[in-house]
């Protein structure tokens, strides 16, 4: 299996070098070229004013409401692979043909900033498993990446708690029922999609309600890493699956960078593996509101 997923990877990312656009110089702001730039080693975006705890005024204010904000995590990887040459070159392809602002080529989910995020790879027994950045140890395809090199950006989406209740409950019993599986052919059919000529290869024409999604994302087992979450929060969160009914988006087709452009999906900061813990740790602090998260 992993012949045959380093072979997809070297065709696939020399295929895009073949055909992407060369000509785009753009520095991404998940890339050690941006965090050189700005002389970092980690990077905070400051949504402090939109991730807000109330003010002291708002707090008197007998008319503020008071709830818990509940938040769905998504991080983004660019890794870099100590011995799989066709994972980094697909890395690469990706990075050169990438029409979003950020690029990446794998993205798991997660219920709080502890290093502790569902992925699922080829690589991992079971496909879907816990993906922990400072401890590679622990799964086939993290252990595959090199922590001191790969980049990690991690992302918030603002849900009620019943959305997230329903985006936990189905991660764990994929997780659980090991029925969630990875499948190569997959990426073969996003990539087309992606190089085709028709604006309309990667939409549905069957929007699916939630009861509909409920009973389709139950009996499906095969996914890549982008399609599987989609799944979740497709399932899952209101605002995300209207947004990809009105936009006919369909969620077997969506790539690791159209999840995390999806709106009301936040960068929250990036970092190298090793160091997500301080990162997150730090980030939390600038902004309370992410304090019980930790």
């Amino acid at each position: 299996m992993k012949i045959k997923q380093n072979w997809f990877g070297l065709f696939f990312g020399l295929f895009l070098l073949l055909t992407g656009c060369s000509s785009t110089k753009k520095v991404r702001e998940n890339t050690w070229k941006f965090l050189e730039q700005n002389n970092e080693s980690i990077h905070y975006y400051n949504y402090y004013d939109e991730f807000r705890a109330p003010t002291e005024s708002e707090i008197q204010d007998e008319n503020l409401v008071e709830e818990k904000r509940n938040f769905l995590f998504l991080r983004l990887y660019n890794p870099h692979s100590s011995f799989n040459i066709g994972s980094n070159l697909l890395q690469k392809g990706i990075e050169i043909t990438e029409t979003h602002d950020t690029s990446g080529s794998h993205l798991s989910i997660g219920f709080d900033l502890t290093d502790n995020f569902y992925g699922l790879t080829l690589y991992a027994k079971p496909n879907l498993k816990i993906e922990h950045c400072t401890d590679t140890s622990t799964n086939e395809y993290m252990k595959s990446c090199n922590p001191k090199k790969s980049l990690q950006t991690t992302y918030a989406l603002e849900v009620s708690q019943n959305e997230y209740d329903t985006a936990y409950a189905w991660v764990k019993r994929k997780a659980e029922l090991e029925t969630a599986h990875y499948d190569v052919s997959e990426n073969f059919k996003i990539a087309g999609a992606l190089l085709s000529s028709n604006p309309n290869s990667k939409k549905t024409d069957k929007p699916l309600t939630q009861e509909e999604e409920f009973a389709e994302f139950e009996k499906m087992n095969k996914f890549v890493c982008s399609t599987f979450i989609c799944h979740v929060l497709y399932s899952s969160v209101d605002d995300i699956r209207n947004y990809m009914n009105e936009n006919l988006i369909d969620p077997d087709y969506t790539t690791p960078t159209d999840v995390i452009s999806m709106p009301g999906v936040k960068q929250l900061f990036t970092s190298n593996w090793n160091d997500f813990n301080i990162a997150a740790q730090n980030f939390a602090q600038m902004n309370p509101i992410f304090l019980d998260y930790l």
